[in-house]
């Protein structure tokens, strides 16, 4: 838990020799700030959200009043995304998309601050884990199915497994009324087969997420002969399905992103 806060005491050294030296090379730079980002998000101290926006606000100010060093890009994004998706604060999907809102916007004027897939699919992992009253949970999954329509029709992003896969996921854990999350389940389920992006993932989520009568209908035949939770293999579903997912991959595992 400490790793956040032992990265800022570095950082604070590094500057204040900096101020009292002039020695250029420990100016704080973009990647001296990410690393110290990086250290929160993976210091699992309860209030790491917290302490990275501030520090990613605080690399915005500096940027937008001249300091270019300082310019946050797409990394420093993605792991304040990831710091609240690891949260445990009840609204970190509200702050989570918060952060890819700014990101959306600030990458108007900041070229290296480029969204992609994974900041989406980061808000709705935030959503999968959210905890809390009916009225959170619910407004976790309002957010992230926003989030996905968003990922959908972006002009330069595509989605991948893992988005679909997410998504069925969080409808399932977000112990919501079946007649709010089916729909959604259906729609998803049916968008990611259409795009031929059906792994094992995504089956799985399919399995802990839907009500037995929800998998017979979206899975069809594949199911037909399958006990309750019983899991069907890649092997066994239409070439159709599947058949974008090894593009879609990401240097061989499209879910392995560390920011």
């Amino acid at each position: 838990h400490d790793a956040g806060f032992n990265g800022e005491r570095i950082l604070q050294l590094v500057e204040d020799f900096h101020s009292k030296n002039n020695i250029e090379s420990l100016r704080p730079n973009t990647f001296i700030m990410n690393t110290v980002l990086h250290a929160w998000t993976k210091s699992g101290n309860p209030i790491a959200g917290e302490r990275v926006e501030e520090i990613l606000f605080h690399m915005e100010k500096q940027y937008q009043e001249g300091n270019t060093s300082m310019q946050p890009n797409t990394r420093s994004y993605g792991l304040a995304l990831a710091s609240w998706a690891k949260s445990s604060c009840r609204e970190k999907t509200k702050r989570a998309r918060s952060i890819l809102c700014r990101m959306e916007e600030i990458g108007k004027t900041n070229d290296n601050a480029t969204m992609n897939v994974h900041c989406y699919n980061a808000v709705m992992n935030a959503a999968a884990f959210t905890e809390g009253g009916l009225d959170i949970r619910t407004e976790a999954f309002n957010i992230a199915t926003q989030s996905l329509e968003e990922l959908l029709i972006a002009p330069r992003i595509d989605p991948i497994s893992s988005s679909f896969g997410t998504y069925i996921k969080l409808c399932g854990k977000l112990s919501l009324p079946r007649n709010l999350v089916e729909p959604a389940i259906a729609k998803a389920f049916n968008k990611c087969r259409d795009l031929g992006l059906v792994n094992d993932f995504v089956l799985t989520q399919m399995r802990f997420s839907t009500s037995s009568d929800q998998y017979q209908d979206l899975m069809g035949n594949i199911a037909g002969d399958k006990k309750l939770n019983e899991r069907v293999g890649m092997s066994e579903i239409p070439y159709e399905w599947k058949r974008n997912v090894a593009e879609r991959m990401f240097g061989g595992n499209e879910d392995r992103v560390d920011w």
